[in-house]
């Protein structure tokens, strides 16, 4: 029990000594800030006013292996006569429209596999 009082004893001498610490450096800190306020025109009223929320940093993006999965490419339904597909799916490309308005339909540009496996094994 005496050792508890002694470290009891010593904690409060030692909060004495860092208060006398802090009164002795008072005019030495409150000089630098002084400077320090005067080099970057910083003002008092400007130190009254509370601090500015600042946000936190968004969450990153999840990466590939976690969460959704990319979906793949999807396979060209329709082939523009310069090589220009488009899968079918949104809103039909420029190309196609130009060409629908030329009298053409979209089965003119239709992707069939069967005639693309027949036209290879020809040649």
């Amino acid at each position: 029990m005496d050792d508890l009082i002694k470290l009891h004893q010593q904690i409060a001498e030692m909060k004495k000594q860092a208060d006398q610490l802090q009164k002795q450096n008072r005019t030495a800190v409150l000089a630098q800030l002084r400077a320090q306020m005067a080099a970057y025109g910083i003002t008092a009223e400007e130190l009254s006013r509370p601090a500015p929320k600042t946000r936190s940093p968004k969450a990153p993006a999840p990466s590939p292996s976690k969460g959704k999965k990319p979906a793949p490419a999807l396979a060209a339904k329709y082939r523009g006569p310069e090589g220009q597909v488009w899968s079918g799916r949104g809103p039909a490309p420029r190309w196609l429209n130009a060409l629908l308005v030329d009298g053409k339909t979209r089965e003119d540009f239709l992707v069939r596999p069967n005639a693309q496996a027949s036209s290879s094994a020809v040649e």
